[in-house]
């Protein structure tokens, strides 16, 4: 396979797992997240799981984001693949990145903190909560962004 049609494979792959993390998104973020409605989750063990099934799609979808697809699509593109932050900078200056490649490295970061929140403080976990869900249709668009590249200036067709 060539570096093109790795790229289009990772791509197909990438919706997959975008459409995972739609499924999940598309319920948390019509919710009213605040740090009542956290710890009311250990009461709610079907709102408990689909928050953690949400956070691990996210962070499978953050991670593809980064590691595969962004990396993939700069060789496809003639870059040099480096590390995230400036592979982020790379493609913050493309215009294919929903928000900035500071915002794209601390997302990570948030993400983290979930992990390590949730039971010791409701409130930081609700904040780290809503960054994510908003930070989703970020990572979305920037998803978008490079498969509309990859369609238009790599000439990939799916």
């Amino acid at each position: 396979m060539n570096i093109n049609e790795h790229l289009m494979v990772t791509l197909q792959h990438g919706m997959a797992i975008k459409r995972e993390l739609d499924f999940s998104y598309s319920w948390l973020s019509q919710e009213k997240i605040d740090a009542q409605w956290v710890e009311d989750l250990s009461h709610d063990e079907i709102k408990k799981e689909r928050v953690s099934g949400f956070c691990a799609r996210f962070a499978r979808f953050q991670d593809y984001l980064a590691d595969k697809v962004l990396r993939r699509w700069l060789a496809a593109s003639g870059e040099k693949v480096n590390t995230a932050i400036e592979n982020y900078a790379i493609a913050e200056k493309v215009g294919v990145l929903a928000m900035s490649s500071e915002e794209m490295i601390e997302l990570r970061s948030v993400r983290n903190k979930l992990s390590h929140e949730y039971e010791a403080d409701a409130e930081a976990f609700a904040f780290n909560l809503r960054k994510m869900i908003l930070a989703t249709e970020a990572l979305a668009m920037t998803f978008e962004n490079i498969v509309a590249h990859a369609r238009t200036s790599l000439k990939i067709e799916m």
